[in-house]
């Protein structure tokens, strides 16, 4: 009884009847879906699925980085994280929990791939803290540029870049707490009690200078002032995560022939990100649609075509990794 009347399910509960109700108030626009869908233009669409595949090389692109450009390399190859990062997405849309399950698995697998665990935990640290970065530095350009174009501003999009900042932050400012010394020493007692965890923990030393003087730094925050040029590489691949999915939704809206501004679909798509950003269900599922059709439609995008869009780039972007992830998690683990 506990669980069915929990804070996540009521807020989710609500969020349905939200959806809901802007479904139902827009009814007589969704009957204009099929004859969208009759529109569909198959070399948009092909274009939209390898713009996909490109947003599972960038992640691969930005641990590879980090595996192998800070200090010794490491015997992982390109092509291995970018079948686990294709399941790190997966098991990510699974289980609601901000990112942990899904950088649980990577840690796993790394470390036993003859990487150290100090090195994983780097790794998944600093992938963190430039995804932050990052998507900090869009809520800051992108609204600008939209400024400019368009002369005006919703006021609920200026609720939603203002939290996106302190999410943002406050994420960063967890990262860089858990990664001093005695702070994460507390945290990683705390992890070595799940048992699969457990061997790869318990060997974990550090110094009294912090969690990374071998890259010789005191924190995470000071690899980007000694490792710039890396740094920025990394920066660059999160951008190019982001800006694939946006291609995609661009190919999409082409392929029902609807032109759309490219500034309009990434400022849409970043403010969905921010808006489902804390884990309320599985991959935001209902909310990230009700998000994304919401921000579309405020933008000027027809009800219709905005929702078309939104389950078509959601065809891609979560149910089609669901799929592969299975497939690629049970090949994985039987290696």
């Amino acid at each position: 009884m506990k669980k069915i009347f929990s804070w996540r399910n009521g807020i989710f509960l609500v969020l349905c009847c939200v959806v809901f109700y802007f479904a139902v108030h827009n009814f007589t626009e969704i009957k204009t879906v099929n004859s969208l869908f009759k529109q569909i233009d198959t070399h948009w669409i092909v274009l939209a699925i390898a713009s996909q595949f490109f947003t599972y090389l960038f992640i691969a692109a930005i641990y590879y980085l980090l595996l192998n450009k800070f200090k010794e390399k490491t015997s992982i190859t390109l092509p291995d994280l970018f079948k686990l990062s294709i399941v790190t997405v997966f098991i990510n849309q699974v289980v609601p929990s901000g990112g942990v399950g899904g950088n649980g698995f990577l840690f796993n697998e790394v470390t036993q791939r003859d990487v150290s665990t100090k090195k994983a935990f780097f790794t998944i640290v600093m992938e963190c803290l430039t995804l932050y970065v990052s998507l900090a530095l869009l809520l800051l350009v992108l609204p600008f540029l939209y400024i400019l174009r368009y002369h005006m501003l919703p006021t609920i999009f200026l609720y939603v870049i203002i939290f996106g900042f302190l999410l943002y932050g406050a994420l960063a400012v967890l990262m860089t707490i858990i990664s001093v010394r005695d702070v994460l020493q507390h945290v990683l007692k705390k992890l070595s009690r799940i048992p699969f965890l457990k061997h790869h923990l318990e060997d974990i030393t550090f110094s009294p200078q912090g969690t990374f003087p071998e890259y010789g730094t005191k924190g995470p925050w000071q690899i980007f002032l000694k490792y710039k040029k890396l740094s920025f590489y990394v920066l660059l691949c999160q951008w190019g995560l982001f800006f694939a999915d946006a291609v995609t939704i661009f190919a999409l809206l082409q392929g029902l022939h609807v032109p759309v501004s490219f500034l309009v679909i990434s400022f849409g798509l970043l403010l969905t990100f921010v808006a489902t950003a804390l884990p309320i269900s599985p991959g935001a599922l209902l909310i990230y649609e009700g998000a994304m059709t919401f921000f579309y439609t405020t933008m000027s995008m027809p009800f219709a075509t905005a929702l078309i869009v939104t389950l078509m780039y959601r065809v891609l972007s979560f149910w089609a990794p669901m799929v592969m992830g299975i497939f690629l998690y049970r090949h994985v683990q039987k290696k």
